[in-house]
């Protein structure tokens, strides 16, 4: 698998995600991002899954990278997390079994099929949080 971290702005990473797709390797890749220096500052998380082959998700690997990410999101509470999947049973299955267990992170999980979508609705929320402040 190919993950490649796009730091796009100061507020802004996105992750991108190629090939052969299995749960270690998506750990060890969150795990890395939030290591990084710039994640405190992060707003928008986005992980665009748009490119991959095959997946080697397990329902169990998904409660792992959940559990990992209850500890990421108290680095960094406030952002918003989208993802941008294929239009595949396996790949929304996977996404809804995502979403459902990180219901009660801090952060705002959103699930889209283009990219476009998960922009839109990432800085709507952003806008949102700014006018109530």
């Amino acid at each position: 698998m190919a993950i490649h971290d796009i730091w796009e702005s100061k507020s802004t990473v996105i992750t991108q995600y190629s090939g052969r797709v299995n749960g270690q390797e998506l750990i060890e890749a969150s795990l890395k991002k939030s290591g990084d220096d710039r994640f405190d500052d992060v707003r928008i998380i986005i992980g665009d899954w748009s490119r991959i082959s095959h997946v080697d998700i397990t329902p169990e690997d998904v409660k792992a990278l959940v559990a990992c990410l209850r500890s990421i999101s108290k680095i960094n509470p406030y952002a918003i997390n989208a993802s941008v999947i294929n239009q595949d049973e396996t790949g929304n299955a996977l996404a809804a079994w995502y979403k459902f267990l990180a219901d009660d992170l801090s952060w705002k999980i959103g699930i889209f099929h283009t990219m476009d979508e998960a922009r839109a609705w990432c800085e709507a929320i952003l806008i949102k949080k700014a006018a109530n402040h």
